[in-house]
């Protein structure tokens, strides 16, 4: 591994914000499946609503097997009064909208994604082939959705004030959004953000260009960051050069992360290091909550 210490606080003038940087969010959507991880993944937004100003929108979805019993359709909409009371006496100020569907959750979320600014859903302990023979649906939910998606995982219970949010870098247009996304929430969280960029797993031989190399790569890593950096000028930085596996050295990460946030392309392989079944495989065993941003 090769590191930089942290980088200087930038001194130029701001670039326009974002997206990530705008005053007034629309709709925060969260899906409700009565767990304690979908709960816990409604006071996380609840926490993003209140600093955003955004609107949430719960989301229960009925089972087909559920959807012919009017027992369950009650539970259902038993279950968003509550979570619509929780919000209430969490922030009064919050605007809240519910949804009880026969459609399929995937389905339905895809739709909202269209409009919504994030959806957030509670994380399961899982994997990417339970999550196809057993109907899991974060896999399908991330992958289809044209917003970017919070899955909600729980931390280490010693997680410290000052564990950094974490980004995975590569060179696609969809680590330049995530790497925006994860200056705007360190920046929130007020803690220190950590820009990991992994290389090929198979170490190549030593070479007496080595150390240069790794200071051009390093260089590279910085100026993949300065454009968020400038817009976010407290946030301190720390940039790593990895040569493992990315799956590997972002799981690990995590566990030390306030957040963990990757790009995607959505629909098809995701981008960089996150290829094939690394990122599905992130969603599932990430030891913190994990964002991934199309």
């Amino acid at each position: 591994m090769v590191s930089a210490e942290p980088r200087p606080q930038p001194t130029r003038t701001p670039v326009a914000p974002g997206f990530w940087a705008k005053k007034d969010w629309g709709d925060i959507v969260v899906a409700l499946d009565g767990t304690p991880k979908s709960r816990d993944a409604l006071s996380w937004a609840a926490g993003l609503a209140s600093v955003t100003g955004a609107r949430i929108r719960l989301v229960h979805a009925l089972t087909p097997r559920q959807s012919t019993r009017s027992s369950m359709r009650l539970h259902g909409q038993r279950l968003l009064r509550s979570a619509r009371s929780e919000l209430s006496g969490l922030d009064p100020r919050i605007a809240i909208d519910s949804i009880l569907t026969d459609d399929p959750i995937a389905s339905v979320l895809g739709a909202l994604s269209h409009t919504a600014d994030l959806i957030v859903i509670g994380g399961r302990e899982s994997g990417p082939i339970r999550d196809v023979l057993f109907g899991r649906n974060a896999t399908r939910i991330v992958a289809e959705s044209a917003c970017p998606v919070l899955v909600w995982r729980p931390q280490h219970t010693d997680i410290t004030p000052a564990a950094p949010v974490v980004v995975g870098v590569d060179h696609s247009d969809s680590c330049t959004r995530a790497i925006e996304a994860a200056f705007w929430f360190a920046d929130a969280l007020e803690v220190p953000l950590t820009a990991l960029h992994v290389g090929s797993p198979h170490r190549r031989p030593a070479t007496k260009d080595a150390e240069l190399e790794q200071l051009r790569a390093l260089e590279w890593l910085g100026g993949r960051v300065d454009a968020a950096a400038s817009v976010h000028p407290t946030v301190t930085v720390h940039l790593h050069l990895l040569d493992s596996s990315a799956e590997h050295e972002l799981r690990l990460a995590s566990a030390t992360a306030h957040l963990l946030v990757v790009g995607s392309r959505g629909l098809g392989p995701w981008t960089g290091p996150l290829t094939g079944s690394v990122g599905q495989s992130l969603v599932h065993a990430s030891c913190c909550p994990i964002l991934v941003v199309r």
